[in-house]
């Protein structure tokens, strides 16, 4: 496979790829929803398992409703509910519901009261808002009674890094908060929130396992700002010892049961539990409200349970899809979150997760694809697509199966195929058009303008060339020497490849031709092939322009490591000679004449001056309306017997500063002194300018002079002229 062959099939694959990330590691819903299509078929395959025996469901159920009549029931029902399980030796119950008004005319809340007072195992459960939209009308004074009530189940088992604030740390946060009356909650601290922020197809698959909530409430310390859910408040109650979180910088590090037998559990940075579902709906035992009252339940069903009371009645519509099942009620949620803690079978993400895994997975799998597809068969190919997209689902589903890992399927899936069939699309619709190649190939040198004129008039591709005037750049990196031998040859190809396409294209935008490249050196013109009266103002803006890119690119080169680049420019207009010129079997469309080689000499005379870019005063006079200049000096090249004048090009016409305007004043006063060998005043005038401005170079360079022809003048003859030693 060719050079330009090998750059396309990459180009596919980096585009492809791209496609990939983008739709992937961008917020969307599109990759969710499938990811989660594709999870769900893990569990079908893996199919239902049994939990375990210590938790149960006091379901609030037709036959419930049917006999106590419609939900929500009078309090004294609830309060005979929990002495039948106190009575019956339950170990925790917990309400998947939350008491948030009084029940007026009767006595019945403080008969609820004191039933959960002379039980002491209860845990209550309230009620975030994790929006802040539609929260208006819940009164402010009813919210801060709510916070009181539940600061009582806040944790304290926060381990924080040094220097870490919670008001800092990522977390779900709730923005309002419905719980019990006191007359109700003040019968048992113990309490949880009971709802849950679904994914984008309604599901639940991850619980917080702690919310930050109101930031702004002045509580005693910031550990009182986050509380539990209510499967861990009744694990609390349960197993009587507490639950430590240990947050870092970026969230969560490390939850943990602390007791006789520690336990971790795994989460992500915002404390979320993935969700073990075991099967469909009443995978748990279920008991009826009306049974227990009723004492049909046999004791040794309720002794030492963990009872969640909560609704599986249709009709109070206290349901979520899950993978087993399209109605599934909240309150075997919360059975199944304690369960999975209890047992340890809970999912979990591979510790070094995170995007870049995903970008890894999706790079490899790529690259893989573009070794494969470009040299083999059409048959080869589509059999290693369709194989590799099996071992990736095949291995995730292993790992979800057998270790209880999550990883993403989706993302790798779709790189797979839209890879292959980018690649695809490549090889069997593009092969055949070699010829773009061509004028693509072109299009990397030359201005559209160019290209244009050729394919217009073919004959230009002759040998042969026409004398115009035109206006000639130069460039070089500074010090490039010493930058290449402190960088490794790949690494510096790299970095130089990005500095000439940065500056390239800062070329072609003025219509200027880029006629080579010589090393880090940039050879380009003005003026050619097309007659434009303002090649010298295009070529100087164009300069200014490149210097402006390079400031911008500095901070980003210098944070990567890389070289801080510091280039000089020379331009020179004059009558050149244009045209191809070459052997018939190479042709450079290229410039030649004096006047380039001064365009190439006045780059270099940077050097002497501390300057960045010089032109000389034929470019100039050609766009002196479009540019702010300050004259440096009358000077003889290398080689050449007349003087030059040359300018520093400083900004675009009205762009100078006050201050800059100012110091160029004085500058020219400087230099006329100068001139006149009026020493003693010329260096008065550079010191001062000197004192304001010890980097400019210019400056420096007339105090110098000034100082050793004060010492040793350079008598009557001397004409002002300086004469340059080197190129």
């Amino acid at each position: 496979m060719g050079q330009g062959a090998r750059a396309q099939w990459g180009a596919v694959f980096t585009v492809a790829t791209l496609l990939v990330m983008l739709v992937s590691l961008v917020p969307n819903r599109l990759m969710p929803r499938l990811e989660l299509l594709v999870q769900d078929g893990y569990y079908l395959v893996r199919g239902p398992l049994t939990p375990g025996a210590e938790v149960v469901v006091a379901a609030i159920d037709e036959k419930s409703i049917d006999r106590l009549g419609r939900w929500p029931w009078p309090r004294n029902t609830l309060a005979k509910l929990v002495d039948r399980l106190r009575e019956a030796g339950v170990g925790v119950v917990g309400f998947d519901v939350v008491f948030s008004s009084a029940e007026t005319g009767s006595d019945n809340d403080l008969r609820l009261h004191d039933a959960l007072a002379r039980y002491g195992e209860a845990v209550l459960g309230y009620f975030f808002h994790f929006s802040a939209q539609g929260l208006a009308h819940l009164p402010e004074r009813e919210l801060a009674g709510f916070v009181r009530t539940i600061s009582r189940s806040r944790y304290s088992g926060i381990k924080k890094a040094p220097g870490v604030s919670l008001r800092k740390t990522p977390l779900r946060r709730a923005y309002a908060v419905e719980a019990t009356i006191d007359a109700i909650s003040t019968a048992t601290p113990a309490a949880g929130y009971f709802n849950f922020q679904p994914e984008v197809d309604g599901s639940v698959r991850r619980a917080p396992l702690l919310v930050k909530y109101r930031d702004q409430v002045d509580l005693p310390d910031e550990d009182d700002y986050l509380f539990p859910p209510l499967a861990l408040g009744m694990l609390r109650q349960y197993l009587d010892y507490p639950i430590l979180f240990w947050l870092g910088d970026r969230g969560v590090e490390k939850v943990a049961l602390v007791g006789e037998t520690p336990a971790e559990i795994p989460t992500n940075e915002l404390g979320e539990m993935w969700i073990n579902y075991y099967g469909p709906q009443q995978t748990f035992p279920h008991y009826s409200i009306v049974d227990i009252l009723d004492g049909v339940i046999p004791r040794e069903k309720l002794a030492g349970k963990l009872v969640v009371v909560g609704a599986t009645a249709i009709a109070i519509e206290d349901f979520r899809p899950t993978p087993f099942d399209v109605s599934f009620s909240g309150v075997e949620i919360h059975a199944t979150i304690i369960d999975n803690i209890l047992s340890g079978r809970i999912l979990r993400e591979p510790a070094f997760s995170g995007w870049w895994l995903d970008f890894l997975g999706i790079l490899g799998v790529g690259l893989l694809l573009l070794l494969i597809i470009p040299g083999g068969g059409a048959l080869s190919g589509g059999i290693v697509t369709l194989g590799l997209a099996g071992l990736v689902t095949t291995s995730h589903y292993y790992l979800f199966s057998r270790y209880g890992l999550v990883l993403h399927t989706v993302p790798l899936l779709a790189e797979i195929f839209i890879c292959a069939a980018a690649l695809y699309t490549r090889r069997f619709l593009f092969e055949e058009r070699e010829k773009r190649y061509i004028r693509n190939a072109f299009g990397q040198y030359m201005s559209p303008v160019v290209i244009a004129e050729l394919i217009r008039d073919p004959a230009k591709l002759q040998l042969g060339g026409v004398r115009r005037e035109m206006t000639a750049f130069f460039s070089d990196i500074a010090g490039f020497s010493s930058i290449s031998e402190k960088m490794a040859a790949g690494e510096l190809v790299e970095f130089l490849n990005e500095y000439l396409t940065e500056m390239s294209a800062i070329v072609l935008k003025y219509n200027g031709i880029v006629d080579k490249y010589e090393g880090d050196a940039i050879m380009a013109f003005f003026g050619a092939p097309l007659d434009d009266p303002q090649h010298a103002r295009q070529c100087c803006l164009m300069a200014l322009e490149m210097q402006e890119r390079l400031g911008e690119l500095r901070p980003a080169w210098q944070a990567r490591g890389l070289p801080v680049l510091r280039v000089r420019m020379g331009i020179n207009t004059g009558s050149m000679v244009v045209g191809n010129m070459g052997s018939r079997q190479r042709m450079d469309y290229t410039i030649m004449g004096d006047a380039v080689n001064l365009a190439s000499r006045l780059e270099g005379v940077n050097k002497a001056y501390g300057t960045a870019i010089i032109i000389s005063q034929a470019t100039y006079e050609a766009c002196r309306e479009a540019v702010e200049v300050r004259e440096l000096d009358a000077i003889r090249v290398v080689g050449k017997q007349e003087q030059t004048v040359i300018y520093e090009l400083m900004a675009r016409q009205g762009e100078l500063t006050a201050e800059q305007a100012r110091r160029c004043a004085r500058y020219d006063q400087g230099l006329r002194l100068y001139r006149q060998q009026q020493w003693d005043a010329a260096i008065a005038v550079f010191g001062e300018l000197f004192e304001a401005d010890p980097e400019d170079g210019p400056t420096l360079t007339y105090l110098e002079r000034c100082l050793d022809y004060r010492i040793s003048p350079p008598g009557k003859e001397w004409d002002g002229v300086h004469v340059m030693k080197s190129k």
